[in-house]
């Protein structure tokens, strides 16, 4: 089990804001280079790392 779980999920929950910014940065350049697949996948993953952020902010 976990040391000190809150100070891990908050970890956790730093490295989704984190994550979520860097591809929703990727999206947006693959949109001004009209890579239209890579920009959706990189916007659902910027989507999925905020419903990621509120569920572990719930839980903490």
């Amino acid at each position: 089990m976990a040391r000190n779980p809150k100070k891990i999920m908050k970890l956790m929950m730093i490295l989704t804001i984190v994550i979520g910014f860097a591809a929703l940065a990727v999206g947006i350049v693959a949109i001004a280079k009209e890579e239209y697949i890579i920009a959706t996948a990189m916007i659902l993953v910027a989507a999925w790392q905020i419903v990621n952020y509120r569920l572990w902010k719930k839980r903490s």
